[in-house]
């Protein structure tokens, strides 16, 4: 009895969060962001916590402009979520007209 509940323990822990459709959020990561996909900071500047989002909506800040870049062009911003000091993911963002 006690090893089944410590089963199904791990495996409520393990599938929690783990849904993939359009609303769930490991889709409005930016680690799975595509090139013309929109974003907006949700954190700081010097915090950013970025979520994809619909290029319509009022809110989108930035569009991706390119992925896995060491140096984004002229006039974009450099986006990268680190662990433990190592870049895991980078992208090179335009801010959207009218922003």
């Amino acid at each position: 009895m006690l090893i089944a509940a410590v089963v199904a323990g791990v495996w409520m822990y393990m599938s929690r969060g783990n849904t993939t459709g359009p609303d769930s959020e490991s889709a409005k990561q930016p680690a799975v962001a595509e090139v013309g996909d929109c974003v907006q900071n949700k954190g700081s500047k010097g915090s950013p916590d970025m979520e994809i989002i619909d290029c319509g909506d009022a809110k989108a800040e930035y569009k991706v402009a390119s992925k896995y870049e060491t140096e984004c062009e002229a006039g974009q911003s450099r986006y990268e979520q680190t662990r433990r000091g190592r870049v895991q993911f980078s992208m090179c963002l335009t801010e959207v007209a009218g922003k």
